[in-house]
């Protein structure tokens, strides 16, 4: 098994790929590079085996190096989309002056979108630093290299989610209580600008949430709530729900056919587009963004107001923790399953961008105890730290083998007390990386 399969041609990109190994290899990692390369003139297609056994794949892009891409039989070309369909965590190593050509093959049309890091000799050492950052199962703790197999790098599909949970529902509302002085004010900028609002809520749970910040109004037109969970749907339509002004559907935003759903249900409402679209801590539990904000797009005005809200677990502070204790928390929220991708909110920006939004706006960013009583400050408390408790409980059933886990689930369970009163230290500082974004579709 390999830590990272590099990829690369021998034109331009062996000197740079030597040095990414060279440098790996150096700190410990399993690095898989093939030098028969340059003295091959065929391609090996044992290389296949090597990228399924490697966790990530790097892809070292000098000037020029994809215009042969054109070539169906192309090394590169073979290499990059196997890694795809094997879906990889693919890390685009550019090197000075690449430039990704227009005229990608259809097959390649997906590798701009990857997270890509830019790669010189002149700052290699910084460019290496955030590139072992991109990398799936590596972690530093102290300065000391973790593999981590376990770690929820990369994103993937989650629903977790269900009506019937108590304390998950009992959770998002002391979340949404807590989160209103925090994000009130860009719900109503945006409430503002328009004299109605058709609104399209993604993600809209049980209602509670779009209703409390921007629907429950008077100049609500119309309100058309999407939302996996079939039973939440019913609650917010049975609570909300009104004829030919509010309305709850039960979807699938990852399926391949949502597009069309979509279509159907606002013909159905007689809507022919949306100014307001709201997307609210979502994203970072979808595998594809790009695909549904690419999609939610089409149904937005020419002056129509994108609103993200999602989070990102890099922005997260705690201070004093000589012990680590608090970062080891954000640090099994990272690893656990149902906690969707925990570095989410960096992307969104580029995400947005690349979706075709224009005049992409950071409007919050980060929720902390500062100025917070006692009451905001347990509200906080929970908000993070029990979810990542009843997060634990669901992993430990799932994979009650899983050592990392048991050990997590012990030292949490009989940390959690202590961890609580020294989070109502007034000379405690605790920040979390809720971040909120506003777009363009023109």
């Amino acid at each position: 098994m390999y830590d990272v399969f590099i990829s690369y041609r021998r034109d331009g990109g062996f000197e740079m790929a030597r040095l990414l190994y060279d440098h790996l290899k150096g700190i410990g990692l399993n690095p898989f590079f093939d030098l028969e390369k340059l003295c091959s003139g065929q391609f090996n297609e044992k290389l296949y085996r090597e990228i399924e056994d490697s966790a990530n794949f790097l892809l070292v892009l000098p000037p020029k190096s994809l215009e042969r891409c054109k070539n169906e039989n192309d090394w590169v070309r073979l290499e990059i989309e196997h890694a795809i369909k094997e879906d990889k965590n693919i890390v685009p190593v550019m090197m000075n002056g690449f430039e990704w050509p227009e005229d990608l093959p259809s097959s390649l049309q997906k590798l701009p979108y990857y997270n890509a890091v830019k790669m010189s000799r002149e700052y290699f050492d910084a460019s290496i630093s955030r590139l072992l950052t991109m990398l799936n199962g590596i972690e530093f703790k102290d300065g000391i290299l973790v593999k981590s197999s376990s770690a929820q790098d990369k994103r993937t599909q989650n629903k977790y989610f269900a009506f019937e949970d108590k304390k998950e529902k009992r959770r998002l509302k002391i979340q949404q209580n807590l989160m209103r002085e925090f994000d009130l004010s860009v719900y109503e900028g945006v409430k503002e600008h328009y004299e109605s609002l058709c609104i399209l809520d993604v993600g809209s749970n049980n209602g509670d949430f779009v209703m409390d910040r921007i629907a429950n109004c008077d100049k609500l037109d119309k309100l058309i709530g999407l939302e996996y969970d079939g039973k939440s749907v019913q609650a917010a339509n049975e609570k909300y729900g009104l004829e030919n002004k509010i309305a709850f559907y039960e979807i699938d935003l990852e399926d391949e056919d949502f597009s069309d759903k979509l279509e159907e249900i606002v013909e159905g409402q007689n809507v022919k587009k949306f100014n307001v679209i709201n997307i609210s801590m979502v994203l970072l539990h979808l595998k594809s963004p790009y695909k549904l904000l690419k999609t939610l797009r089409k149904f937005l005005t020419d002056d129509g107001t994108v609103i993200v809200k999602d989070i990102d677990d890099g922005l997260n502070l705690a201070y004093p923790d000589e012990q680590g204790e608090f970062a080891r928390v954000v640090g099994i929220c990272r690893k656990n399953d149902t906690s969707g991708f925990r570095e989410s909110g960096r992307q969104i920006l580029t995400v947005l961008n690349r979706s075709g939004y224009k005049k992409v706006k950071l409007e919050k960013q980060c929720l902390s105890t500062v100025g917070m009583n006692f009451e905001q400050r347990s509200a906080l408390f929970d908000t993070y730290f029990s979810f990542v408790l009843e997060d634990l409980k669901i992993m430990r059933d799932r994979y009650p083998d899983d050592k990392r886990i048991l050990a997590d689930y012990e030292w949490y369970t009989k940390s959690y007390d202590d961890l609580e009163e020294k989070f109502q230290d007034d000379a405690f500082f605790f920040s979390l990386g809720f971040m909120i974004f506003t777009a363009k579709k023109i």
